[in-house]
């Protein structure tokens, strides 16, 4: 029985020993260890022993440990302010909000007439009111035909509803009195509270007459610039002329 014993001791000292190969021999020696463990099993395998076989060395690596990369925010698209629209100038092109439309319901050329006041004489006032963005007319007349010379003046004063903001522009024509002028300003008023003035002045400036017509068709414009345009929510203008 001394036999048997001997080779399942040797067999054992054997495995142990390709274990420890298995983490510090080489390959080629462990190859060698398994051919030799082979031989004994099978002269112990003739005498009636059961054969044991040694797996393999494992060669599959573990899989990586996941990598932790903190989850780094996206932080989100940025979002669009969207455009700024400051709103255009130009005769009050916007709606400025709710209750009616703050765009000029005339033009210009079909500016409305507010008659004619004395440039040199008088205190002549013409008022209107209105809403939403407006183009008037005004005719200023020089009726001082004394051998002094005294120049024609007008001022016209703006007043806003609460809450709305207009602004003021005035047109005088530089080449005589039968034109109009639509395109170049010549005095305006753009404050931000409820009231804007802007005065004019022309022709003579000397002591002497300087015997030409100083009658002038002076364009004044209401520009809308912010705030609502309902029927109730009304500016009022007025036109002063002889304002020496």
């Amino acid at each position: 029985m001394r036999g048997p014993v001997s080779a399942r001791w040797a067999l054992a000292g054997a495995l142990v020993l390709g274990l420890v190969g298995c983490a510090v021999g080489s390959e080629a020696e462990i190859e060698a260890l398994e051919d030799q463990l082979g031989t004994q099993a099978a002269d112990d395998d003739a005498g009636g022993n059961a054969t044991i076989a040694l797996p393999p060395p494992s060669t599959t690596e573990d899989p990586p440990l996941p990598v932790d990369e903190g989850g780094a925010p996206d932080g989100g698209a940025t979002a669009d302010a969207g455009p700024t629209d400051g709103g255009a100038g130009d005769g009050g092109a916007g709606d400025g909000g709710t209750g009616g439309s703050c765009a000029a319901a005339n033009t210009c050329a079909a500016a409305t007439d507010l008659g004619t006041i004395s440039g040199d004489k008088n205190n002549d006032i013409k008022t209107v009111s209105g809403t939403g963005s407006q183009w008037f007319k005004i005719r200023v007349n020089e009726d001082d035909s004394s051998i002094d010379g005294n120049s024609e003046e007008m001022k016209a004063v703006l007043t806003s509803p609460a809450g709305t903001n207009y602004d003021l522009y005035l047109y005088l024509p530089g080449s005589g009195p039968t034109t109009r002028e639509c395109t170049t300003v010549s005095k305006s008023s753009t404050s931000t509270g409820s009231s804007d003035s802007s005065g004019l002045e022309w022709g003579e400036s000397g002591l002497f007459s300087n015997g030409n017509s100083d009658d002038r068709t002076v364009t004044v414009e209401v520009r809308h610039v912010s705030g609502s345009c309902t029927p109730t929510a009304k500016w009022t203008l007025s036109v002063y002329g002889n304002t020496h």
